[in-house]
């Protein structure tokens, strides 16, 4: 199959979504490879830590915040239940909603976590100088809000 005249072919990895997805398939790889011990998986440990810096959120809130499907977050926080991470309560006011809560499971993990965590952004950024990695940060929040605010436009 040969390209159309003028039109260049971009291979995965030259497309802007094409490596930001490569990225985020290699970091979850790594990061579920080091806390295999522990029995935890990366978007295991998202939940756990938006929780451990706001707890009590709803199903919801949490799918949001990850933009993730309320069902599959459902079965994430499931599988931490069973495992003793979180526990559901019910919320006062609404009968239909529980709120997530963290277990004292998770106390000991937070820090070392954190370090794995961090561990994958110096290795990401390796051979980048202070002020590049800054930048690089920062072009990636800008590309986070810009996507986050299409998203948002598009479930309304």
């Amino acid at each position: 199959m040969s390209a159309r005249p003028g039109k260049r072919i971009q291979t995965r990895e030259r497309t802007l979504t094409g490596i930001l997805n490569e990225i985020s398939l290699m970091a979850t790889r790594i990061f579920n490879r080091r806390v295999k011990d522990v029995g935890l998986t990366r978007v295991q440990w998202q939940v756990l830590y938006l929780l451990y810096q706001h707890d009590g959120q709803t199903q919801t809130e949490l799918a949001e915040t990850l933009t993730m499907a309320k069902p599959p977050l459902g079965k994430v926080v499931d599988r931490l239940e069973e495992d003793g991470w979180v526990e559901r309560r019910d919320e006062p006011k609404d009968r239909r909603a529980k709120r997530v809560f963290l277990t004292e499971k998770v106390t000991p993990l937070i820090g070392p976590l954190e370090k794995i965590v961090d561990e994958i952004g110096d290795v990401t950024t390796r051979g980048l100088s202070h002020t590049d990695r800054e930048a690089f940060i920062e072009f990636l929040h800008v590309a986070h809000r810009n996507l986050a605010g299409e998203a948002d436009a598009n479930h309304r």
